[in-house]
Formats: C-alpha cells, sequence, structure tokens
C-alpha cells in the first residue's frame, strides 16, 4: 500500500481565547540571538510557544544545555494549554507584512520518503547538501521532547490551483484561528481541514500511485536543516523498533508547512557571488575560456535554449551574458563549477555570497567584482531535476518576518 509523503497528523493549539499575536513567534532558525532575547524580554507577553523552543542562535553556546532542558521541561505543562486539536492538517492563509498572501497546509512529512544522501531521488528533496555541523546540534531538540512545533516550509511543484482545489469553499467556514502576528509578521488566518473526502483528495498530490499527473514533489525552501535532522533522529530511532512500530511511531513524521512554488508569497531570490582581487574584464576573459573548454558559449543575447543571464559587475562597468549549451540545468551551478576551478588556481582570491544588489554593486570595485544572479522559484525544481543538489547558497534565506511562524504543536512521545 503506498504512502503519501506529506500526511494528515493530529496538530494541537492554544484554546480559541489565545490569539496567534499571544502565541506564534517568528521561525527559531531566522532571529538573531539580540533579537530572540528582545522577544524573551517581554515576560508574560511573550509569545508563548518561545518557552518551547531554542533557536538556532542560541545552538553550541555555554548556556545551550540549560535552555534545551527548560524547553523540554515546559512541554509537559504547555498541554494544558494546547487544548485544540485537529485531526487532519491545517488549511492557512499568511498575509506577509507587504500585502502578499501565501496559502499553506500545515500537516506531517513522512521521513522515510526525504533523504538528504547524495543521489537521493525521493519525493521530498534536500535542495542543498548538508555538513553533520549543520544537522548534529538540532539532533538534541530531539530527544527526550514531549512536543514538536515547526518553522519548516516546504515548496511543491504544483500551481495553488491544483494544490488546494479541494479545499476550494473551505474560506466560507468559521475560521480555526485569526489574527496578527508579533514582531511585525503581518497576520495570519487558519481552518481545520479534517473531513475524509477532503483529507483523501489532498493526499492523493502526495501519493506517487493516485496522482493523475505525478505526485507533488517537495522541497524545503525554509528550516532544511531541521528537516534533515528530523531524518537524523528518526534513523537512529527505527533501529530499535520492529516493522510493525516504524509504521507509525511519531518520530517517523516531522511537522512541516507547504506552499506551492508558484505562490505570490513565495518569493525565492539568489545570493549574489562577490570574486575578491580581481576585476571584472579579465574574470570575465577567464570564465569565457573556462566556458569553450566546457562546451559552453556565452552569448551577448538570450538564444531559446540559454540558461538564466549573469551579470559581471566592477565599478561603473558590467556585462551581461547568456551561457548557452553544457551539461548544467542552472547558470549559478556554471558559475560555482567555474569558481571552484578559479580559486584553486588563483589562491589569493576569495568569494562571498550577497542577498542585496546594491550591496554587491557597492563592493564590487577597487580589484572586486560582483556577480548579478538572476534565478528565481521555478528554477528551484529545475536545477534539482538536472542534478543531486542545488549549488550551495543558490538562494538566499527568506526575511525572518516572511518565514513560516512556530504555531500548531504535535505530539511526539
Amino acid at each position: 500500500m503506498s504512502q503519501p509523503c506529506f500526511c494528515p497528523g493530529e496538530l494541537l493549539l492554544p484554546g480559541k481565547a489565545i490569539r496567534p499575536e499571544q502565541w506564534a513567534c517568528p521561525s527559531a532558525g531566522a532571529l538573531s540571538r539580540e533579537s530572540w532575547q528582545e522577544l524573551e524580554a517581554r515576560g508574560e507577553n511573550a509569545p508563548g510557544i518561545m518557552r518551547l523552543l531554542v533557536p538556532d542562535a542560541l545552538l553550541q553556546r555555554v548556556e545551550t544545555r540549560e535552555r534545551l532542558a527548560a524547553a523540554k521541561a515546559a512541554m509537559e505543562p504547555a498541554e494544558k494549554t494546547l487544548t485544540r486539536a485537529v485531526n487532519g492538517v491545517v488549511y492557512l492563509e499568511r498575509t506577509l507584512p507587504d500585502g502578499r498572501v501565501r496559502r499553506g497546509l500545515v500537516g506531517l512529512v513522512d521521513l522515510e520518503q526525504y533523504d538528504f544522501a547524495q543521489g537521493s531521488r525521493t519525493p521530498v528533496r534536500a535542495p542543498e547538501a548538508l555538513a553533520a555541523r549543520q544537522v548534529l546540534p538540532r539532533l538534541d531538540r530531539w530527544e527526550d521532547a514531549a512536543l514538536q512545533s515547526s518553522h519548516i516550509l516546504l515548496a511543491a511543484d504544483k500551481s495553488e490551483a491544483e494544490l488546494f482545489a479541494p479545499l476550494a469553499d473551505i474560506q466560507k467556514e468559521e475560521p480555526l484561528y485569526e489574527g496578527n502576528l508579533c514582531y511585525g509578521g503581518g497576520s495570519v488566518k487558519g481552518w481545520a481541514v479534517e473531513d475524509t473526502v477532503r483529507l483523501n483528495a489532498l493526499a492523493a498530490l502526495f501519493d506517487a500511485e493516485k496522482a493523475p499527473e505525478g505526485a507533488a514533489l517537495l522541497a524545503p525552501v525554509s528550516g532544511a536543516e531541521d528537516l534533515a535532522a528530523a531524518r537524523a533522529f528518526w534513523m537512529l530511532v527505527k533501529e530499535e523498533l520492529s516493522e510493525a512500530e516504524r509504521e507509525e511511531h511519531p518520530a517517523r513524521f516531522c511537522l512541516a508547512e507547504v506552499c506551492s512554488i508558484q505562490s505570490p508569497g513565495l518569493r525565492l531570490a539568489p545570493a549574489h557571488r562577490l570574486v575578491m582581487g580581481v576585476q571584472g574584464l579579465p574574470l570575465l576573459a577567464a570564465f569565457r575560456t573556462w566556458c569553450a573548454g566546457q562546451g559552453v558559449r556565452l552569448e551577448d543575447s538570450p538564444a531559446p535554449e540559454s540558461l538564466r543571464p549573469l551579470c559581471f559587475v566592477c565599478g561603473a562597468w558590467q556585462r551581461k551574458v547568456w551561457p548557452t549549451g553544457g551539461r548544467w540545468p542552472l547558470a549559478a551551478g556554471l558559475l560555482e563549477a567555474f569558481l571552484q576551478d578559479y580559486l584553486q588556481a588563483n589562491p589569493a582570491c576569495f568569494t562571498d555570497r550577497l542577498a542585496a544588489e546594491a550591496e554587491l554593486r557597492e563592493l564590487a570595485a577597487d580589484g572586486n567584482t560582483g556577480i548579478l544572479l538572476s534565478e528565481t522559484n521555478e528554477d528551484l525544481f529545475r536545477g534539482l531535476a538536472g542534478a543531486d543538489f542545488l549549488p550551495l547558497g543558490l538562494f538566499a534565506p527568506l526575511a525572518a518576518r516572511q518565514q513560516r511562524y512556530e504555531l500548531e504543536c504535535r505530539r511526539i512521545r
């Protein structure tokens, strides 16, 4: 019997009298140490779910073990606050601070259908190679924890019309929760999806045997390290379980939200490259020579088969080129391969990644060169279709106020 890669579960929420602004908080992976401590300083007025979390910025510090113990100790008392349960999924509409709306489904990822190892072709894909140092510190969040919340946001390679077709009239129903979010995160409105007809229709979208046009492929756009930690923890736990126990064990699943890659509320922006120690013209000349050896042409205007353009910038000078031909699915991947070879041959040069174009242009002078990338949302799955991973750091992290807020919880023990 087939199993969807994204499925319903028992999701816990605070009582209706508790507004999202009083409970939900920004992603534990997004805030700096100072921003997190600023929210903590509100005391009783801090978002309630913060007591259950240790943010990434406070992992691997002297006080981490103490913070983790306090967060886990707060989980059992928190169940007295989490008085509502949804046996299914939550459909939500998140209005971002700039007014864009991101529609999503909150449910469970089947970790048997996700793998962050190189060469994996699971329904839930890892967009980038992850090092052990990114995953291991997050394992401690799972050990002996009673509850899981989540800031993991996955994109599906389906349109919003396809993804939410089974929920066409749900906005006419009473919402599960509605309200503003703290820290200027906009607002959120959610509905419980519990009836069998809707849940079966949604499950079919994520089931390779039941989806008429192919099951949705999922990839994290936020919280990739936490999803990998959940998978690593499950691989440890399953070794001590029987086959029957593995089917329904809580550690097999991970709470997450799924949105469409085409959502107007999801805007992936590339992280541009700054190459220090070389000016634009000689770097472009070296790139052109290297590309010729790889069977890639650099055109001055786009051709039908061209990849996204790369724009070389150095002071007032700039030149845009369109890579054409070769084996790379993305121009960013081609550039990454070139830079690896170039830096090895020129050890006095080094690179950095910058999300802001204005900052890159300011630094791309006096012997430095900026390279502006053009990849967008649609390149996430295009790149994964043609390679094991996307180029490292292709997309800049979503801003803290645009990431998924920690809101729903689930029991994991």
